[in-house]
């Protein structure tokens, strides 16, 4: 069950009641996942990326988990059917273990059952069931009749493995309105400029790259020249000849400081009316990552339905937000859940019956695993808050937005319809 808004995995819901039984009704499965489990949940159904690669580093990551325990104080995951199921049995095999210890008489009997009390305990907490069989099998609460250690081992490693691996999943009527777009970035521009003529006239382009590099040989002869005997007159003079010609040239021929330069190509292109070509190429730099917005009304018509309500907005609540420990005052913080967005309908037999609980829509993509980056919620769409007697909102309307965690390419598209 759930503790205040924590909510467990591999809670079902869907609203309204009886949607998937509709023929031909469309709708979203949205299935939440913890955050590590989604990413193996990708990977097994053939997703292949950076993301999904993490997982293939597990014990890597599972290192750095138990370092963050130590170190940084863990995080603490939400409430789960496991976790419930984990802590009940913790507790019947304690109470079990302690059944048959008194409470002793006197300060030594006392002294001697609590200590008693922890040995067993102890125990409990190590994974160490032999006592509890001295007097053959156990019996469970549930009926469950346990042989042996090693059954009882199995059971509670069982309860463990279910505590965060079975996903959520929440179905909801397909939005009055649903568009999705795909972008991609062209914003890498190389620029050829004159080396472009290269492609279109070889023989043009050396001819024009000999006469620019005849030009420059000889502007660089002349400068050198010039330079040398700059140099002889500066030594004569014993001050920088060049900088004083130099400042008294351009203060006779620009003495407000606004010409541009006249020995830039482009500049003295520009007198005849002539610019340059950049001879550009925009080039493929990435694809955007697809993000999409769902807006849901719900409608309670019993408090029944406004519990089930209650139930699905709290499980948003709660996936979109990191996971700290109980105290909140962990080092580090654990990634919120990913979803995954599928739209589904109730497709029907030659009968008009819906078959199989409904199927994926044929002709609408679903996401890759997806972050819920931002999460309204209106108690009051009708612009009048009302509740009922018993505290429930009987109208909402929710609207989030969730955006994929990697890119598409062409793989996933020939492996799904995204």
């Amino acid at each position: 069950m759930t503790t205040g808004n924590r909510v467990l995995y591999g809670d079902d819901r869907t609203y309204p009641k009886g949607l998937t039984d509709i023929p031909l009704a469309s709708y979203f499965k949205i299935t939440r996942y913890q955050y590590n489990e989604g990413l193996k949940a990708a990977r097994e159904s053939g997703q292949n990326d950076a993301q999904t690669g993490l997982g293939n580093i597990g014990g890597v990551t599972d290192a750095v988990r138990k370092g963050n325990e130590f170190l940084y104080g863990g995080t603490d995951g939400g409430t789960t059917e496991g976790d419930t199921r984990m802590e009940a049995l913790n507790n019947e095999l304690q109470a079990l273990a302690l059944a048959d210890i008194g409470n002793g008489k006197g300060r030594s009997g006392v002294k001697n059952a609590e200590k008693r009390r922890k040995q067993v305990l102890a125990k409990i907490s190590k994974g160490e069931y032999e006592h509890l069989f001295r007097d053959g099998p156990i019996t469970l609460q549930d009926g469950t009749v346990v042989e042996n250690a090693n059954e009882l081992a199995d059971i509670k490693n069982e309860s463990y493995e279910t505590a965060d691996t079975v996903p959520t999943i929440y179905r909801l009527p397909m939005p009055n309105e649903f568009q999705y777009s795909y972008g991609a970035s062209w914003g890498n521009t190389f620029k050829l400029g004159t080396m472009a003529r290269v492609l279109d006239d070889p023989t043009g382009a050396i001819g024009q790259m000999l006469a620019t590099g005849t030009i420059a040989g000889v502007t660089d002869a002349l400068g050198q020249i010039g330079s040398n005997f700059t140099d002889g007159m500066n030594d004569q003079a014993g001050m920088d000849i060049s900088k004083s010609l130099g400042k008294a040239f351009k203060g006779a021929t620009d003495p407000l400081g606004v010409n541009s330069d006249i020995t830039q190509p482009a500049n003295f292109l520009g007198l005849a009316g002539l610019a340059p070509n950049e001879n550009a190429i925009m080039m493929f730099s990435k694809m955007e990552m697809r993000s999409f917005s769902l807006s849901f009304e719900f409608f309670a018509r019993d408090a029944d339905e406004a519990e089930n309500i209650d139930k699905i907005i709290n499980g948003f609540k709660t996936g979109m937000h990191p996971v700290a420990n109980a105290k909140g005052t962990g080092g580090v913080l654990g990634f919120p859940d990913l979803f995954k967005l599928e739209p589904w309908f109730g497709a029907v037999d030659e009968f008009g019956a819906v078959v199989d609980g409904g199927q994926p829509h044929p002709m609408m993509p679903r996401s890759k695993m997806c972050a819920l980056t931002n999460m309204n919620v209106n108690a009051s769409p009708s612009n009048n808050f009302i509740t009922t007697k018993g505290g429930e909102i009987p109208l909402q309307t929710v609207s989030c937005t969730f955006a994929e965690t990697t890119a598409l390419t062409s793989a996933d598209l020939e492996t799904g319809r995204f």
